[in-house]
């Protein structure tokens, strides 16, 4: 589904209700809204957001916005755990916000992960708080991601572990090797 706003560009429209990252981001939220209704009040959704200043790969003024769904933990609730994909996708082209990027593999496919993990854990009682979030402005310059760490270290989150899922399942390591059999987990950046 992510794969069919057109373009999910940090740039693209915010409230086309159909194309563009607000499309996106609302329909990721109104989803996990869903499975925090299995949670019987332990998962919480949230979607913050703030106005990025012109920098870096943001001409304008750019609202950034997450979508964090946080279940909260039955007997250790100050230890977070985060798990999260980025929900931005963009073209060749880095500034181009009108032409499609459908972003399946970069990276729909770490978002799934983040929401699928959500859906199946709302049910469980975790003993620590795990946060489940779909980030923006990766594409960008890890605005999203950023803001997230911000935020966490603003509420004095005790974070113990993160695990960021970008182009899940890709079967060519960064050398060009292929292994159909086995799956990676983890690939050095450059």
């Amino acid at each position: 589904r992510l794969a069919a706003f057109g373009t999910r560009h940090t740039l693209s429209s915010q409230d086309d209700p159909q194309r563009g990252i607000g499309a996106a981001r609302d329909w990721i939220a109104e989803q996990m809204r869903g499975y925090a209704r299995a949670s019987g009040g332990r998962m919480t959704v949230s979607v913050p957001s703030y106005v990025q200043e012109p920098a870096s790969r943001i001409p304008t003024p750019t609202r950034i916005s997450n979508v964090v769904a946080r279940l909260e933990g039955s007997t250790d609730p100050g230890r977070v755990y985060v798990v999260s994909g980025h929900y931005d996708s963009r073209a060749t082209d880095v500034m181009d916000a009108e032409s499609d990027a459908p972003g399946a593999d970069d990276d729909a496919s770490g978002v799934a992960i983040a929401m699928e993990l959500a859906r199946i854990m709302a049910t469980r009682r975790p003993a620590a708080t795990i946060l489940f979030a779909a980030v923006a402005g990766e594409e960008q310059g890890l605005y999203g991601a950023a803001f997230l760490a911000r935020t966490l270290k603003a509420e004095g989150a005790d974070v113990q572990a993160m695990f960021t899922d970008d182009i899940v399942g890709a079967s060519r390591a960064d050398d060009g090797t292929r292994d159909p059999r086995s799956v990676r987990l983890f690939v050095q950046g450059l």
